[in-house]
Formats: structure tokens, C-alpha cells, sequence
């Protein structure tokens, strides 16, 4: 079969395979081919998830069951130590109780003061005596007006005694004696009995009629009814009777009867002022830290040991377990939701991909795995040790999270996750502030060393640095907590940098295990894709050289595009080289890896286009297969973007003209989607220069630089770098690169080498000579001359 028959024949085996292809390989099929599982926002499934991920990290640090202890007899020997599992605030209830009894014993009774009293009772006898006065004058009987009188001062009077005081000439002079004796209280502080008042304490003197109160330390001045009258009858000689001394007994009797106390005790307001008082008594709280012993195994058992067991089982036994879970899981997850909505609401948001939320909270769990892991581990050796338990704080690699999150995800959710586990873990290990920023700056150390690991060993490079300053930091927060640093310093030092080692170890491990579950691609990743060993590679430059070199020339493109505007130069290069990865399942397609004719002159210009678009599908099996990751899926299906297929598309308008049909544009462009990234519209830009500039011959720098503008404008125009983050600057430095190393790198001068001058056989003597390299091998000088150039 002749050369051109076997073409035929592979064309129309090839358009028998594809034409069922033409119909199922829509551009929506392309399309949900380059999708990533992680794009498809499920909320039956997410935020069951996310609740799992949260009730983990809940169960990893928030509060844990406490065992009760038995308390062992009064002055027994302990057979076990017993110590406090976490920091405990217990109240005293019985304590507590004694403080406030004692309080409300201590209260001063309340008396109400009526300073009014006695003036009302001189007022009272006055108006009577007057009344009097005046009634002896009317038309009243004796009896009535006796009756009167006593109604009007408030006591009985004899028949003969009212007539003596009718008799008056000077009925005031009865006022004025009467008078006399209960002013001696007009200004004293009078009580029904001194027995009621407080022995050796003060009183609550109530001022009714000023409404104030005040205390009265010293209750001796206090009278009480019969000493008042004692005085009263002590003084008797001194009153002024003038007319009415014939009435002295009356008048005595009258100021004895009418003396009554002004100061009465106030039972209600007593009994407030006693439970005032013992509300404001403070709860007795005793404090027990973490890992403080109560009683060691051997020693003699005391009845404060036996009081603080008892505290010890109460606290135990009064905390609610799965309340204290739940709210420590609703702060978690409010706290993780927050900090994921802030970076949305920032003014350029950042807001995770489902993927990178997924990746992130899965790293989260693990790394709170191994921290806890670490925590305990360290605690139980630091015991048997006889450390300090606050040395092992020191232990647990915190800073794990943000290096793993920093190397798959990216600098600001490293910092979310490893912010929020260091809150997490100071608040497990009942630390403090100095704690969490302790962790805070391992955290920061890990994020910011572990965005320049590229290869494994670097990882164990950041854990050495991170686990330095962290050693370096331990003794201050020892410091600042303590006052004092002794032999516990050094342990917590060499606790911090084993921190790190654990954090770098831990790293190198897990590292792989994502990357292969989340099929990420790390920087570490991409250099073994870009290394020449890789069998892809291999298998691609043998089975479709054209494309393998057209791949390589376009990732010196991009890589220095990329790296000129700030992005991913590594990523580029590799997204490059692996772009055209389908191209090898049918080479002879592609005009690149042509000889001796175009197979698409003799095919429709709608099953050549099908047959283009075939090798995105190819390429996205084939790094399926493989598990290339996102940047290499992205590579394949974007670097085309949503580009015309000019020449088949002008070849189908030709032959529509002749037959009087239609043509659809869209059948004839890529599929898509259009590049998303920045480093995805580096590499459509760079497809297209590499591609427009191959085609000139001996181009000079303008022609070079023309073409690529050009080419770069045709993009634009057509909108296929509207959806990434290329700015017009970006763009400028990317044609700017494109042409240098155009320039430099491809098409640079190579000195044009004359013909070697033809010599007899055997030099210029005519004899040929075997010690002549040259006559041996002719074309090793040749070769190491084009090899210098």
C-alpha cells in the first residue's frame, strides 16, 4: 500500500472513531470534564461535615470527664496520689455559710428615732390645760368637763384633783410643770428597755421625721423608760410648780404616765439589714490547679486533705459535661464561620473554594490529632520524669497546621487555622495568654517559612527555624508567668524545639497523604512533574516530538512571564509542559509533529475541528489517571480558553458558499473554559506567541515584537482574559518578557561556519596518518565547534 493509501484509509478509520465523539463531546461535555468534584456546593453533605469536623475538635479540647475520688478515713495512709485534673475554682459552701452567719450576727439592729415625741407631748398638755380654761367659763356640769380633760390629756383624773386644777388662778403654771419633766427627753434617745439593745456593738439610729439614719457606736447614752422616770423624780425639787405646787404628785404622776419611748426597734428593717449583709459576703472559693497534688500515695491523710478531696469530687461531679462540650463546639465553629466570612468581606475577598475549605478543616482535625497526641504523650513522660507539667505545654506542634494549610492552601488560611488551634490548645492545656501567643508565633514562623519549601528537605529546614525560636521564646513566658526561671526553663526549652522537629516530621508524613486524597498540587509536586525523568514526559517527546518541543519552548515562555508579573513561575513551566498531554494519543493530528503532508486537507473542516478539541478530553483522562492535580487540569482545559479554530472555521465558510449552507461559530471554537487564574492566562498568552512566532523565519527583534503584540491584542479583543486577574501592567510585563526571551533564547545570532577545505588523503604530505583525530572520527571537530557556539 502506498504511503498516500495508508493516509486515506487512516483518515476514514479516524472519522468512523470520532463521529460518535462529534456528537457527545459538546462543549458543555468538555466542559463538565474539566469541573473539579470539589466545585458542586452540596449542603447535605457540607455542613454535616463541617459538624463532624467541629464535634472532633470539641471532643480533641474542649473539657473532658473528670473521675471522683474516694475519700480515704481520717488519719489513713493514701494508697494512690490524687491531684487535680484541670484548673478548679470550687466554692466552700459550708465556709461560705460560717462567713455569712457570722455576717448577719454581726449586723446592727435598726431603731426608729421620732424626734417628735416629746414636743407633741408638752404641745399635748398645753392644749389641754388651755381647753380647760376655757370650758370653765361655759355651760358644762363638772362631770362634763372632768371628762373632757381627761380626753384631752390622754389620762384619768380624780374628782378632786380636777377640781384643784379648775381652781388655778394660773392654770399655765401646771403646763410649765409638766413640761418640766418631759423635757429631760425633748433631746434624748429614750428605748422601752436597755436589755433589747445590743451588748458591746452599735445600733441603726433611724431619723423619722429627716428621713436619715446614721450609727450610733456607743449605746450608754441611751435611756430607757424607768431610768427616765428615775431622773424625773431625781429633779422632782427643781421643777417649777409656782400655783400648781399643791398638785406636785399629779404633776409627777402625769410626766411618769406620758414618758414613752421615741426609739423603737424596726424588725423588718433589722432582719433586711441582717440578710444585706449576709448576701454581701463573697462565696469562699478554693483554687486548685492543674496537676496540683492533694495528697501523695503514703502520706498520712488530714482532715484539710479530706475537705479538699471532697471540694475536688463536688466540682467534679457539678459540671454539666456535654453542656460545656456543646457550647465549647458552638464558640469553635462561630469562631472558624467568622473568620471565613471576614476574609470574604475584606475589600478584595479571598473567599475559600469548597475544596480549600474541605482541605483545610481535614487538616485542622489531623494535625489537633497528633497536637493532642504529642500533649499527652509529653505529659505522661514529663511525670514519670518528675517535671513540671506546665513543660509539657511547650511540646504540642501547633505550628504543624499552618505549615501543611501554608504548602496546599495558602498563607491567610494557614493563619486562620493555626490562630484558631492555638486558642484551642491554650484553652485544652487551662494555659493563658502568654501561652496562646507563644503558640501565635510558631504559628506565623510555620506560615511564613513553609511558603518557600519546594522540595521535602526544606520542610525539615522550617521545623528546625520554628522550633529555634520557639526555644528561644519558652524561658520569657516562663518568665513573665512565674517571676523566676529555674531548672524548668531548660526542659521547656528543649520541649519548644522538639516542637518544631515534630511539626517538620509530622509535615514530611502527612504532606503526601493529602496531595494524593485532595489530588493537590504542591510546589514540591511540581518540580518532580518538571524533572526530565518523568515517564509522561518521556512517553510525550516519543510518541509526539513536535509537541514536546513546542511544550518546552512555551515553558520558558510562561516561566519568565510569570515570574516578571509576581506569579507562580514553577507552576507555569509545568502547566506548560503538560498542557498538550492528549496530543500524544493521536500525534499525526497535530500540524507540530507532521511529516510530509496535512492529514486535515482531505477531512471536513467540522471532523478536523472534533479532532482538536478531542485531545482536551485526552489530556484530562490522562492526568486523571495519573492524578496530576488542579493546575495541570486547569493547563489542559484553559490554555485554549474559548479560542476560534480560524483555519477549519474559514474552510467551512468556503465550503458553505459553495453548497448554500450555514455555518455555527461556535462549533468551531474550544470548549473552554476560559483561563481563571493568572497563571492559566499566562499560558493561553504563551500557547499563541510560541505558536505565531514559530511560523517566521529569521524574524528580527520588531518583527518578534510585533507578532507577540499582535497576537497578545487578538486575546484581548476576544475577551479570552476576562476572567483572571491580569491587569493591563501584568499584560505589558508578560508581552515584555515573551519578546526577551524570544529573542535571547530562540532566535538569537549563531555564526555561520565556513566549509572545511578539502586535503588530500594523509595531509598535506599525500600520506594519511592514524594518529590524525580528525581522520578517525571527521566529525568530532565539527561537533565540538557547534557545541562552543
Amino acid at each position: 500500500m502506498t504511503v498516500d493509501g495508508a493516509k486515506e484509509s487512516e483518515a476514514k478509520v479516524s472519522e468512523s472513531e470520532l463521529a460518535q465523539a462529534r456528537r457527545l463531546l459538546s462543549a458543555t461535555a468538555i466542559r463538565a470534564l474539566a469541573e473539579d468534584r470539589w466545585q458542586k456546593y452540596r449542603p447535605w453533605l457540607d455542613w454535616p461535615l463541617f459538624v463532624v469536623c467541629i464535634a472532633v475538635l470539641a471532643v480533641l479540647f474542649g473539657p473532658g470527664t473528670l473521675s471522683t475520688h474516694a475519700v480515704p478515713p481520717l488519719d489513713s495512709i493514701s494508697t494512690t496520689t490524687v491531684r487535680a485534673e484541670r484548673d478548679f475554682l470550687i466554692e466552700d459552701k459550708e465556709a461560705t455559710g460560717q462567713r455569712r452567719t457570722q455576717a448577719a450576727q454581726d449586723a446592727l439592729p435598726v431603731f426608729d428615732y421620732d424626734p417628735s415625741v416629746y414636743p407633741a407631748l408638752i404641745e399635748q398638755v398645753r392644749n389641754a390645760v388651755l381647753a380647760m380654761t376655757a370650758r370653765k367659763s361655759g355651760s358644762l356640769d363638772a362631770n362634763a368637763r372632768s371628762l373632757a380633760f381627761q380626753q384631752d390629756i390622754g389620762l384619768p383624773v380624780r374628782v378632786a384633783t380636777f377640781d384643784l386644777i379648775e381652781g388655778l388662778s394660773q392654770p399655765g403654771d401646771l403646763t410649765e410643770a409638766v413640761s418640766f419633766f418631759l423635757a429631760q427627753a425633748r433631746d434624748a434617745l429614750v428605748t422601752a428597755d436597755r436589755n433589747a439593745l445590743p451588748m458591746g456593738r452599735g445600733v441603726m439610729i433611724h431619723d423619722t421625721r429627716h428621713d436619715a439614719t446614721r450609727v450610733l457606736t456607743e449605746t450608754s447614752d441611751i435611756l430607757d423608760v424607768p431610768q427616765l422616770r428615775r431622773n424625773m423624780l431625781a429633779k422632782a425639787g427643781d421643777a417649777p410648780y409656782g400655783e400648781a405646787r399643791q398638785l406636785r404628785r399629779y404633776v409627777l404622776d402625769t410626766a411618769y404616765a406620758l414618758a414613752r419611748p421615741n426609739l423603737v426597734l424596726n424588725g423588718r428593717a433589722s432582719e433586711a439589714a441582717r440578710n444585706s449583709a449576709a448576701a454581701a459576703v463573697e462565696p469562699v472559693y478554693v483554687k486548685l490547679a492543674a496537676g496540683e497534688v492533694i495528697v501523695r500515695e503514703g502520706d498520712r491523710v488530714t482532715q484539710p486533705v479530706q475537705d479538699r478531696i471532697r471540694l475536688l469530687n463536688e466540682g467534679a461531679e457539678r459540671r454539666t459535661l456535654w453542656g460545656e462540650i456543646g457550647a465549647f463546639a458552638l464558640m469553635s465553629g462561630a469562631l472558624i464561620l467568622l473568620s471565613g466570612w471576614y476574609f470574604r468581606r475584606r475589600r478584595h475577598p479571598n473567599w475559600p473554594s469548597r475544596k480549600e475549605a474541605y482541605l483545610t478543616l481535614s487538616i485542622a482535625v489531623a494535625s489537633a490529632m497528633v497536637v493532642v497526641a504529642v500533649y499527652i504523650a509529653g505529659r505522661g513522660v514529663g511525670d514519670g520524669l518528675g517535671l513540671d507539667r506546665h513543660v509539657a505545654g511547650f511540646l504540642p506542634p501547633i505550628a504543624l497546621a499552618s505549615v501543611l494549610v501554608a504548602v496546599l492552601v495558602g498563607a491567610r488560611a494557614s493563619l486562620l487555622a493555626g490562630l484558631v488551634l492555638s486558642l484551642l490548645m491554650a484553652y485544652r492545656i487551662e494555659g493563658h495568654v502568654l501561652m496562646a501567643s507563644y503558640y501565635a508565633i510558631g504559628v506565623l514562623l510555620g506560615g511564613i517559612t513553609a511558603r518557600k519549601c519546594r522540595r521535602r528537605g526544606d520542610l525539615l529546614r522550617a521545623g528546625i527555624a520554628i522550633g529555634l525560636v520557639q526555644a528561644a521564646l519558652s524561658p520569657l513566658v516562663l518568665l513573665l508567668d512565674e517571676g523566676t526561671l529555674g531548672l524548668s526553663a531548660l526542659a521547656a526549652a528543649g520541649a519548644a524545639f522538639m516542637s518544631g522537629g515534630f511539626a517538620a516530621i509530622a509535615a514530611m508524613g502527612l504532606l503526601p497523604v493529602f496531595e494524593h486524597i485532595f489530588e493537590e498540587t504542591t510546589d514540591m509536586r511540581l518540580i518532580e512533574l518538571a524533572s526530565a525523568d518523568n515517564p509522561l514526559l518521556k512517553q510525550l517527546a516519543l510518541q509526539s516530538p513536535g509537541t514536546f518541543y513546542h511544550s518546552v519552548m512555551m515553558s520558558n515562555l510562561a516561566e519568565a512571564a510569570a515570574d516578571a508579573i509576581g506569579a507562580n513561575g514553577l507552576q507555569c513551566r509545568v502547566m506548560a509542559l503538560y498542557h498538550d498531554l492528549g496530543k500524544m494519543l493521536r500525534p499525526n493530528y497535530f500540524a507540530e509533529n507532521q511529516r510530509g503532508g496535512n492529514i486535515h486537507d482531505r477531512l471536513p473542516p467540522e471532523l478536523s475541528a472534533r479532532i482538536i478539541f478531542a485531545h482536551i478530553k485526552d489530556g484530562i483522562d490522562i492526568a486523571r489517571k495519573y492524578r496530576l492535580g488542579r493546575p495541570i487540569l486547569d493547563a489542559i482545559t484553559q490554555h485554549q480558553g474559548t479560542t476560534l479554530l480560524r483555519v477549519f472555521y474559514l474552510k467551512a465558510l468556503e465550503r458553505a458558499k459553495a453548497t448554500g449552507t450555514t455555518v455555527d461559530e461556535s462549533e468551531f471554537r474550544y470548549p473552554g473554559p476560559r483561563p481563571r487564574t493568572r497563571e492559566s492566562g499566562v499560558l493561553l498568552m504563551a500557547d499563541s506567541a510560541e505558536a505565531a512566532t514559530r511560523a517566521l523565519k529569521d524574524p528580527s527583534p520588531a518583527e518578534l515584537t510585533e507578532r507577540v503584540h499582535k497576537v497578545i491584542g487578538e486575546k484581548l479583543a476576544d475577551g479570552q482574559l476576562d476572567s483572571c486577574e491580569l491587569t493591563m501592567r501584568d499584560i505589558a510585563r508578560i508581552e515584555t518578557a515573551f519578546v526577551r526571551v524570544l529573542t535571547l533564547g530562540v532566535y538569537h545570532s549563531r555564526i555561520e561556519y565556513p566549509p572545511m577545505p578539502q586535503q588530500p588523503p594523509g595531509g598535506p604530505s599525500g600520506v594519511a596518518s592514524d594518529h590524525d583525530p580528525s581522520n578517525r572520527h571527521p566529525d568530532r571537530k565539527r561537533g565540538l565547534g557547534e557545541r562552543a557556539s
